[in-house]
């Protein structure tokens, strides 16, 4: 493969990336900047000297394969071990940065997609929404005192009744975004346009912030502690996700504290709750149902189990005063507390047989006389 003969032909993958990034930067996608920059500094590393010459027609199956053995093997040797999420992300961000550029080019790869076929399976991890209960803690928490933690724990709780809004969203808001009750924005990620109704806690928390001269929702979500200067969306996150997760060792929470863990506690109490999975899909701006059913994962096992029992008891079940469930937990209760004995078949055939009563039996004995003729021809 004649590496340098293409450079007359394509500019530099190098080259094509650092464009590619200051677009995003330009389009205020600041995260997806930060992916593609880290993507491409983890496959510079792997590629060495011919990162700075590669061009997109080097981009082959067998050089994207060796990166993913790469982030398999090769970091096993260092002390910084990837997680399987991590080697997800460096490959779907550098297909996603391929697929880009390809389309700047108008490129056409006569050998066909060189991430076709290529996944890394990442385990399945439990969802962290926080239940009812804790929500009810962060909404009563005093801060008095506090007033960094204080301002991240008025944003968590602006996330949750904003119905799960993110956070870089929030960063955005501007007074503009207010009109009639409401706030109206696009969704950072998916551009979609959402309305979100201001409800009493909202409004009470937003009322907290609001300054004359400023064009913010939340100015201290802009605002360095030391100095002058604006903070970056990808800071700010950062300061409040650090202040959040104090806020929840303090509460004991499960897991640390995060405004990602507001997004999909709405979510999940929503579903909890009984709303449909469609609702809850716009209302957190995805742009389809799988998305939604992957972000909000499997249900709780208590949750099927009573969806299932419920069923039964309307649908199957005789009704009864208790469900057989309930029936069966009082069974299982007595056998603890009782001495199990042995019961011998003879007992089993005494107490079975009587069960049918007589009329039950002569019932069944001329409905098989009735039928036998049709079930020997």
């Amino acid at each position: 493969m004649n590496i340098e003969a293409k450079q007359f032909y394509y500019p530099s993958l190098r080259d094509c990336v650092a464009r590619l990034i200051e677009r995003k930067i330009e389009a205020d996608r600041e995260r997806t900047a930060a992916n593609y920059r880290s993507t491409w500094n983890k496959f510079s590393t792997f590629l060495g000297r011919r990162a700075r010459i590669l061009t997109i027609t080097d981009l082959s199956a067998g050089l994207v394969q060796e990166f993913v053995m790469w982030l398999l093997e090769d970091e096993k040797s260092g002390n910084n071990l990837l997680s399987p999420g991590s080697q997800d992300f460096y490959l779907r961000n550098l297909k996603a940065i391929y697929n880009n550029i390809k389309k700047d080019l108008h490129y056409h790869d006569p050998a066909g997609n060189p991430f076709e076929g290529l996944h890394i399976t990442v385990p399945s991890t439990r969802k962290r929404a926080l239940p009812e209960r804790d929500i009810k803690k962060l909404a009563r928490l005093d801060l008095t005192g506090k007033p960094e933690q204080m301002d991240a724990l008025h944003l968590s709780l602006f996330l949750f009744y904003a119905r799960g809004m993110c956070f870089v969203d929030a960063y955005k808001l501007e007074q503009d975004n207010v009109h009639n009750g409401y706030i109206q924005y696009n969704r950072s990620k998916t551009q979609a346009i959402l309305q979100v109704k201001i409800t009493p806690e909202m409004h009470q928390i937003m009322q907290l912030y609001k300054r004359k001269e400023c064009r913010w929702v939340f100015p201290f979500l802009h605002e360095k502690l030391i100095g002058k200067g604006t903070l970056t969306a990808q800071s700010s996150l950062h300061r409040m996700n650090s202040y959040l997760k104090d806020i929840g060792d303090e509460l004991r929470l499960p897991y640390p504290l995060t405004t990602y863990v507001m997004r999909h506690s709405w979510a999940s109490l929503m579903l909890e709750a009984g709303s449909e999975i469609g609702v809850i899909s716009q209302s957190l701006g995805h742009m389809s149902l799988q998305t939604t059913e992957i972000y909000l994962g499997k249900l709780s096992k208590s949750k099927m189990d009573k969806a299932s029992e419920v069923m039964l008891d309307n649908l199957v079940r005789p009704k009864s005063g208790k469900s057989k469930q309930e029936k069966y937990s009082e069974e299982k209760h007595e056998e603890k507390s009782v001495e199990p004995k042995t019961v011998s078949p003879s007992i089993i055939e005494k107490e079975v047989k009587p069960s049918l009563g007589s009329k039950w039996r002569n019932v069944l004995s001329s409905l098989t006389a009735k039928l036998l003729p049709f079930m020997t021809t």
